[in-house]
């Protein structure tokens, strides 16, 4: 009896889109082993794993499918997956062998360039949402239009999707946030209205009203009432606290095994290359605006914000968990290969800037790696950011970050703000004690107050030339996709200084905490 095995493989899918795993996941291997020439059935069981996270296996199902029947549809899955691995430069290498133009589904078109965007590959993303709209408009699929259209500079572009995204779904609560940075004039009371409108809507989920109410209050701002804003951020984040409350204990054993390393010796890496950059330091303190700076000299490339050195570090420990850096990374340093770590990254970021000359990793949190990141790269020059605590601080509570990344919990609350800041200054700068010939801390007031003197001796620091491009950061038009997008295409200025007085008196409790910030800026 013949086995009708595309009937089989459609039980398959129908199973994985009821979320019935266990039952999608029996078809398929039925089906692979009666024909193992049948990729489709590869192609599921491999979305089936990055549903729970097992890449690797998904990878390994992927190329299997590849092997027998070479086609679009697979390698794009296949790069989506090495992206969720953080396999940057394997992303590259097969995104780039998929013409777009040749692609005929926007569901394609669109994972292709969300993958793109997942490596920082933003204009290469914004070409495939282009063709993709251009097959379907569909809300879902101008939205990732506009948020790279945004990371290109191309804001008008942006705007203009957006609303077209709210006309068709008003409740659509990321595009709200998306487009609370490009609204002016009379868009503003009118956006304000919306959103006041979608946050009375009875049972939103917590993910809605963390965007919404960080949209609201950015509108706020614009028209200068600084307690609504405040007060908005103050009661989404309370709600979020409610259901996921930041522990300082766990950050604060972080920091004391950080400190313990300084009395510790690692093994040193033989990789003698200097090609990486690390810019790092707390969010919202001026890392993007070193990297917008170095990045503008013709010998240095940009990175973007880039997780490979933890990736790495956190695989060759054997660590598991979701933390910044787990336990058995510290006691497991010295079975750490740091020359074979150094080797992996240098690899996985060989295709930015073609593998010339130097490129900036500006991950803010790879503050936590230093010692790490010297002993794999005994030469690697290290510069950390510090601004003044209070604008940090409001920096820091005012930005919605990632709710599912356990490092920003501490920006729930704006004490706990003042607690991390406090840790990570005693943390780096005995860092930069420990390690002064090659980490440099630099003062972002001080950067734009005098940036010609400063970044020439940032330059020389990184034993690089002088270039006046360098300081005209407005003129570099690469892609930005941090936070300070909209900033960095200014000049350098210190427009955002003594911002936090904006917010008093909600700042009280943060003022008692630095006090010679409160004598510096009042």
């Amino acid at each position: 009896m013949l086995v009708d095995y595309n009937k089989q493989y459609k039980n398959a899918v129908g199973a994985f889109n009821n979320k019935d795993l266990q039952t999608a996941h029996a078809l398929s291997v039925s089906i692979i082993k009666q024909q193992p020439t049948y990729t489709d059935a590869y192609y599921l069981l491999a979305l089936i794993n990055i549903q729970i996270h097992q890449y690797n296996k998904a990878a390994e199902l992927l190329k299997n499918a590849i092997s027998i029947k070479d086609t679009a549809k697979y390698r794009i899955e296949l790069a989506r997956t090495y992206a969720l691995l953080g396999i940057s430069d394997a992303v590259v290498a097969i995104g780039n062998t998929v013409d777009p133009e040749q692609l005929v589904s926007a569901a394609e078109l669109d994972k292709l360039g969300v993958t793109f965007s997942l490596v920082g590959l933003h204009q290469k993303a914004l070409r495939c949402f282009k063709l993709a709209i251009k097959k379907n408009t569909t809300p879902e699929l101008l939205y990732n239009f506009a948020v790279s259209a945004k990371f290109c500079g191309k804001l008008d572009d942006a705007y203009k999707a957006l609303s077209q995204v709210l006309n068709v779904k008003p409740d659509y609560y990321q595009a709200h946030f998306a487009i609370s940075e490009l609204t002016k004039d009379e868009a503003i009371q009118a956006h304000i209205k919306a959103l006041n409108a979608q946050l009375a809507i009875e049972n939103q989920s917590i993910e809605a009203i963390m965007h919404l109410s960080h949209a609201l209050a950015k509108e706020y701002d614009k028209t200068k009432d600084y307690t609504a804003s405040i007060q908005t951020l103050i009661s989404a984040k309370n709600k979020r606290a409610l259901q996921s409350p930041y522990e300082r204990k766990l950050d604060l054993t972080l920091f004391e095994n950080l400190h313990q390393m300084l009395q510790d010796r690692l093994p040193a890496s033989d990789v003698q290359s200097h090609r990486p950059i690390f810019v790092v330091g707390m969010p919202r303190s001026g890392t993007t605006l070193v990297e917008r700076i170095l990045s503008g000299h013709s010998e240095v490339a940009s990175g973007g914000e880039l997780e490979d050195f933890g990736v790495l570090l956190k695989r060759a420990s054997k660590a598991s968990g979701s933390s910044v850096l787990d336990p058995i990374i510290f006691t497991s340093t010295q079975d750490i290969d740091f020359t074979t770590l150094a080797q992996a990254y240098l690899s996985r970021t060989a295709h930015i800037g073609d593998n010339k000359g130097r490129f900036v990793d500006k991950l803010p949190f790879n503050f936590f790696y230093l010692p790490f990141i010297r002993s794999a790269f005994p030469n690697a020059k290290i510069i950390c950011l510090v601004r003044n605590p209070l604008d940090t601080c409001i920096g820091n509570f005012r930005q919605l970050f990632s709710l599912n990344n356990p490092h920003y919990k501490y920006t729930q609350n704006l004490t706990d703000c003042g607690w991390f800041y406090q840790q990570f200054l005693t943390w780096v700068t005995a860092w930069e004690k420990y390690d002064n010939q090659f980490t440099k801390i630099v003062n972002y007031e001080q950067l734009t107050k005098d940036p010609d003197n400063e970044v020439r001796a940032l330059l020389k620091f990184c034993d690089l030339q002088w270039e006046p491009n360098c300081v005209s950061i407005q003129s570099n038009d690469a892609p930005v996709s941090t936070a300070s997008k909209m900033q960095v295409r200014e000049p350098i200025n210190q427009s955002s200084i003594g911002r936090w007085q904006r917010y008093r008196p909600y700042t009280s409790e943060i003022e008692a905490l630095f006090p010679e910030s409160v004598r510096d800026l009042s």
